[in-house]
């Protein structure tokens, strides 16, 4: 369950700063998400009554579509019936007190649109009615909030304001995904996702169907998908740090969606123009499949879908041909229950060890002339792409099928950050950008102590609204090939359908105008104003969004904090004595200095009302506590969030990585500027240990001291036992000295190296976290 971290509704806001809201029942200045590309504003409204006609052109079943869908926002909170009629022709003059939607071969693309509001009718002209549905999201966010609410408003005055809106998206493919394999949601739910989706402007709604932990569709001519795979014994219970902190809640947990589910869903879809693309796993996380036939694997089992969360070592057997007329079998029946043009194949996080071992896969690879395991995922895509294409179907896969040799006509997801995506368009093959850092919606997305749990990361609203999908390394030609975002859900974590809510909402606001919105008319600030009047939608449709945008968050640099926040509009209170702050306690305005250590707690109010939960920092005031230090190597993921992360003064903590700095396969060494010679008689600097995240301990950590920055002397160093230390835990390194001077600090931390076969992450370069240099 959720805590209740914010008090106060949006609304209340809303009642706080009434210019920024609706008044009343009247609609403010517009506040649309995604942001359109022009927007006139006229006097006047339109009022949408009972006896409203609504029109569309005949013989266009798609455009009769868009035109009903109308009457099915307006029906529960109007109780109005409106009638769609068709025409034959467009008339000259438009009647008054109608809507009418015109085909219009002048607009920009095929899902542009030109919304004009008169006070007698609404014309919305597109050139095909996929630009039609979106003029209708348009004006469902120019009625009144309530246009939104479940229930009816009977004394409400349904009217929008005169203007003329154009619009057309930035990018053609615009995505929404959700991982159902360790999580399993009901049909009502995914409905409803497609419904948020699509009011939102996305066109894609990626269905990660397949997963070690459990196979969730419906394949006929292999029941026991439905009767094995669909289960798991148990599950896991919070996090796994290794084999002997691991708990289970001993409950068999099961779930699928028939085929007749599917279809329901794709029809429902498709009359809100989305397109799914369903996921089907291989040749990896595949364990879920190989518990129902086992004669796919390498070893011949026997096998059991995952309880718990992770990379497993169980692949489908690339050397047996059965493997390939299974895989063969279930794309046909995928392919017969999805219309769109893309199927995804996963191709991402392979191990490699059982086929290394497996004669049958080293067979393979001889008789093909493949020269290692990666040409031989290869060639395992390769055929899954021409299954597809006698299918009239196109293969998406994660980037990771670009190993060994991409396949002619995939389509890459660009998940590792955006390399995998530059490399695939400068071969020029279409892309999706989906990199971890932005679009992952299983990150945190507020302070990690006092979120629920997440797999980890942070992607604030903001970071995600910072996203810029073109990298700047291609070129003008080379960028035609990124067909546009994606946002990703992974469910390990998320239990619940208001927990998945909860982790997508706001995010997916700022990721819909990241995909919609020109890049030249993005602008932060006028995205959080638009989105306080957004909020109220989602209010009204009971959304469970997060609130973390309206924490405050702290930063420190040199020597000083400083208190900030996403809203613009909040004002922030602050106390250094560790007491509550509350309207009378300080406002801040300039970063300020700490003459000794304190807590710092600090929360945003509206007027004298607190709107979200307080934020809680411990600060250390020690003698290199905002000194500057360099190192010889950058951290470029892992930054500690910013240049001053060993000195802040802020120790990170097991759940909040951002405090940490982190670097893989490389040696952590600061040197600490201190200003001018300083006496110290004690140096100690912390460590993370969580090996299934492939975070080790140091091997060895080192102090040394100098006058000049060049030339140091070692004072001390202490080996670490790090293969004794086990599950989630902090280390700490002590320099004890009867008496020490210098003006410059280096502390040297040893990497671990080469994480060991059986562990999480083997064969790669173990991760390096340390934190707070604190010297007295």
């Amino acid at each position: 369950m959720l805590r209740p971290f914010l008090i106060l509704p949006i609304a209340f806001i809303c009642a706080a700063l009434p210019a920024l809201c609706q008044q009343g029942n009247r609609p403010a200045a517009l506040q649309i998400i995604p942001q359109p590309l022009s927007v006139a504003v006229r006097d006047g409204y339109f009022f949408l009554k009972a006896d409203t006609r609504i029109y569309f052109p005949d013989g266009k079943a798609d455009w009769e579509t868009a035109a009903q869908y109308i009457g099915v926002l307006a029906k529960a909170p109007t109780g109005f019936d409106l009638k769609t009629e068709a025409y034959a022709k467009a008339p000259d003059q438009i009647q008054n007190n109608t809507i009418y939607f015109l085909p219009d071969n002048t607009i920009q693309g095929e899902e542009g649109y030109k919304l004009d509001i008169q006070p007698e009718h609404i014309r919305i002209r597109a050139r095909s009615a996929k630009g039609a549905f979106y003029a209708v999201q348009t004006l469902r966010q120019l009625f009144p909030a309530s246009f939104n609410t479940p229930a009816p408003e009977p004394y409400a005055e349904w009217l929008a304001p005169c203007c003329t809106i154009e619009d057309a998206p930035r990018f053609q493919y615009r995505g929404l995904h959700l991982d159902v394999g360790r999580h399993f949601f009901p049909v009502p739910f995914i409905k409803r996702y497609i419904d948020l989706l699509a009011m939102h402007k996305l066109n894609t709604f990626h269905w990660h169907l397949t997963e070690d932990q459990g196979w969730r569709i419906e394949i006929k001519k292999y029941p026991k998908l439905q009767t094995v795979a669909s289960c798991r014994k148990e599950t896991l219970v919070g996090r796994k740090y290794d084999q002997t902190t691991a708990t289970f809640d001993g409950k068999e947990y099961c779930g699928f969606y028939t085929q007749e589910e599917i279809k329901d869903v794709v029809e429902y879809a498709r009359r809100r123009f989305v397109n799914i693309i369903p996921e089907i796993e291989m040749p990896g996380h595949a364990q879920a499949a190989l518990s129902a036939y086992p004669e796919l694997g390498c070893t011949g089992g026997p096998y059991e879908a995952a309880t718990s969360w992770g990379v497993f070592p169980e692949v489908f057997c690339a050397g047996n041909e059965q493997t390939f007329e299974f895989i063969d079998n279930v794309l046909k029946e995928v392919c017969a229950l999805f219309p769109g043009p893309y199927v995804h194949i996963g191709g991402d996080e392979c191990p490699k060890d059982r086929w290394k071992a497996c004669p049958k896969c080293q067979k393979r690879m001889k008789a093909e002339g493949l020269k290692d395991e990666h040409e031989l995922q290869s060639y395992f895509i390769q055929r899954a792409e021409k299954m597809l294409a006698k299918q009239g179907k196109k293969l998406i896969g994660w980037d990771e099928i670009l190993e060994g040799g991409l396949a002619p006509t995939a389509t890459v997801m660009s998940w590792r950050g955006i390399e995998g995506g530059i490399a695939a368009a400068k071969q020029h093959h279409d892309v999706i950008m989906t990199p971890g850092e932005y679009c992952y919606f299983d990150h945190y997305q507020g302070d990690p102590e006092t979120e629920p749990l997440a797999i980890g990361g942070y992607t604030t609203l903001e970071k995600v609204y910072a996203y810029e999908p073109i990298p700047a390394e291609l070129s003008a030609e080379e960028a035609k090939y990124i067909l546009g975002t994606q946002a990703n859900v992974w469910t390990e974590y998320m239990e619940t359908s208001e927990y998945v809510e909860y982790m997508v909402f706001p995010r997916l606001c700022a990721m819909a105008e990241v995909a919609w919105t020109a890049k030249e008319l993005k602008n932060w600030p006028g995205f959080i104003t638009r989105l306080r009047n957004h909020l109220s939608r989602l209010d009204l449709m009971k959304v469970n969004y997060s609130k973390a945008h309206l924490d405050v968050v702290p930063a420190y640099t040199a020597g000083k904090v400083s208190l900030k926040i996403a809203d613009p509009m909040m004002q922030i209170h602050y106390t250094t004595d560790g007491t509550e702050p509350e309207a009378p306690s300080a406002v801040f305005s300039t970063p300020f200095a700490l003459k000794e250590s304190a807590t710092v707690k600090a929360a945003a109010f509206v007027g004298r009302q607190k709107t979200g939960k307080t934020t809680t920092v411990q600060y250390l005031v020690h003698k290199a506590a905002g000194k500057p230090y360099t190192m010889s190597n950058q951290a470029d993921k892992y930054t500690g969030d910013g240049a001053y992360a060993l000195t802040n003064g802020v120790m990170g903590s097991t759940k909040n990585r951002n405090a940490w700095l982190g670097l893989s396969e490389r040696e952590i060494d600061p040197v600490i500027d201190l200003g001018a010679p300083t006496e110290f008689k004690r140096v100690t600097i912390h460590y993370l240990n969580d090996k299934t995240s492939w975070i080790y301990p140091p091997r060895s950590a080192e102090l040394l001291v100098s006058e000049d920055g060049k030339i140091f002397t070692s004072l001390d160093k202490k080996d670490i036992d790090a293969d004794k230390m086990t599950g989630l835990s902090i280390g700490m390194v002590a320099f004890d000295l009867s008496a020490g001077k210098a003006h410059y600090l280096k502390i040297v931390l040893k990497p671990y190296g080469i994480i060991p076969d059986g562990a999480a992450g083997a064969g790669n370069g173990a991760w390096l976290f340390a934190d707070e240099v604190i010297v007295e």
